[in-house]
């Protein structure tokens, strides 16, 4: 250890970390996995500086993460989400380089919070959660039945299910041509008003 280091940073740090997880209404046990903080003192984190607070509309959810795959391929925007997400990742250097099969360092969590306030700017009324977002990092370091590939029509990334039988394209290629038309309740196509 060096003279100029604190020895308190790696504490504050984690704190921070929590703190910013809070924020996004994430779950005690991923807190807790991410900064290796106890259940308890992340609790109390929540009681004492977030809880009480006149403006905040922060709610702490219960039960359990996000754990299916499944959630990403219910429409094609959670797929675009999906896609935009992983690219992100891969941008910023989580996904790629060397499988995630050990725990994240401190610094690792910090770059993803920055990733997905960016999704978050990116996309703001996007239906992935950060522990969707989580989830779908952990998957995609695997890189064994999910993968970021690109696309064989237009060569964006999307999410692809490397158990499927049938290949498919990205749900850019896939979305319909028709587009629903506000003033009158129908669709028009391409041709007419594009």
């Amino acid at each position: 250890m060096r003279l100029t280091d604190c020895r308190y940073d790696r504490d504050r740090l984690r704190l921070e970390i929590a703190y910013r997880l809070i924020g996004y209404e994430v779950r005690t046990e991923t807190i807790r996995q991410c900064t290796q903080l106890s259940a308890d003192r992340i609790r109390r984190l929540f009681r004492d500086y977030v809880r009480d607070q006149p403006q905040s509309r922060i709610r702490r959810r219960r039960g359990k993460s996000p754990r299916q795959m499944s959630f990403f391929l219910r429409t094609p925007r959670h797929e675009l989400e999906a896609a935009t997400m992983g690219s992100l990742l891969r941008a910023c250097g989580l996904l790629g380089k060397t499988p995630l099969l050990h725990r994240l360092t401190l610094e690792e969590v910090a770059r993803f919070c920055d990733v997905y306030d960016t999704f978050v700017t990116v996309c703001p009324a996007a239906a992935v959660t950060f522990e969707h977002a989580w989830y779908l990092m952990q998957v995609l370091a695997r890189d064994d039945e999910y993968a970021l590939t690109p696309c064989n029509e237009c060569g964006a990334l999307w999410v692809r299910d490397r158990l499927d039988l049938v290949p498919v394209v990205c749900a850019t290629c896939r979305w319909p041509l028709e587009l629903p038309d506000p003033r009158r309740g129908q669709g028009i196509t391409c041709e007419d008003g594009c």
